[in-house]
């Protein structure tokens, strides 16, 4: 375990295993332990590194509201703090956001990227699909109640609402372990930080993004809410150099429900991906 204070907030982070660095983002509600299931897997062929993002759970709050763009600063922060760059970075959910982010900011920072069902719902303001356009409406309501629910005080319910109606889908909360019920918990409130930037993709600049050259892999599961891999798939179509699996059986955590088809799948990414020390 180790801690770094970076943009004025001190960061929890944890490195495991040698060779070429990977850096995994957690989404919203979570931190690092959410990897639990797949640093040891990684770890034989990479040095691992997890982190808190700001102020969930081990890391610091900021002083203001936060930001997909300010987290992406801390990742880029905190890569450059642990040296010898680019690295291979990946992100989940809104950690996929951020990762993505900082790969139109900062590619200098990145030897690859890979991300797993970012929620840019934004991509999907202009479909002309009927049963999408009303799962988007109904997608912002649910998550305008999540905003009530935490704005109230009652941070379980919020994280009840956001799992079982946003992210997993019904009956998905009773089959989490206590101990992430309460990590999702606790951290609710980091959720009012950027709940309006699924629909206003303030922080990523799709022109940037579709020019890019960076070895990208986009991930969704067959099991997602339909939003998802919706999302998933009109990102790939914006960037030309993104290469789009599909995790059968799994959802929208596939590292912590299904980590052995998970991480099969990154590592088939990787073996096409050129060596570090060639972007150097």
């Amino acid at each position: 375990m180790a801690r770094v204070t970076v943009n004025g907030v001190e960061l929890f982070y944890e490195t495991t295993g040698l060779g070429d660095r990977v850096v995994l983002t957690h989404g919203s509600w979570g931190d690092a332990t959410n990897w639990d299931a797949v640093v040891g897997p990684l770890a034989e062929r990479f040095e691992v590194v997890i982190w808190d993002r700001r102020g969930h759970s081990r890391s610091q709050d900021g002083d203001g509201p936060g930001s997909w763009r300010e987290d992406a600063a801390d990742l880029a922060a905190l890569i450059e703090h642990l040296g010898d760059p680019p690295v291979h970075v990946f992100g989940n959910s809104a950690g996929g956001c951020i990762v993505l982010t900082l790969v139109t900011e900062r590619p200098d920072l990145v030897a690859s990227a890979a991300v797993h069902e970012p929620p840019l719902f934004g991509l999907l303001a202009e479909t002309e699909d009927e049963r999408i356009a009303e799962a988007l409406a109904a997608s912002g309501r649910e998550t305008e109640s999540v905003v009530e629910l935490i704005e109230a005080g009652d941070h379980r319910a919020a994280a009840r609402h956001f799992i079982e109606d946003v992210a997993l889908g019904p009956g998905a909360w009773d089959q989490l372990p206590e101990r992430v019920t309460t990590i999702l918990e606790t951290n609710a409130p980091t959720f009012l930080d950027e709940s309006p930037e699924p629909f206003e993709m303030t922080s990523i600049d799709r022109a940037a993004l579709a020019a890019t050259t960076v070895p990208l892999m986009i991930s969704y599961g067959t099991e997602s809410p339909e939003l998802l891999p919706a999302a998933a798939k009109e990102l790939a179509r914006l960037v030309p150099v993104a290469r789009l699996e599909v995790i059968a059986g799994a959802g929208h955590v596939p590292h912590m429900t299904h980590p052995e088809a998970w991480v099969t799948t990154l590592m088939d990414f990787y073996t096409g991906v050129p060596p570090v020390e060639a972007t150097r």
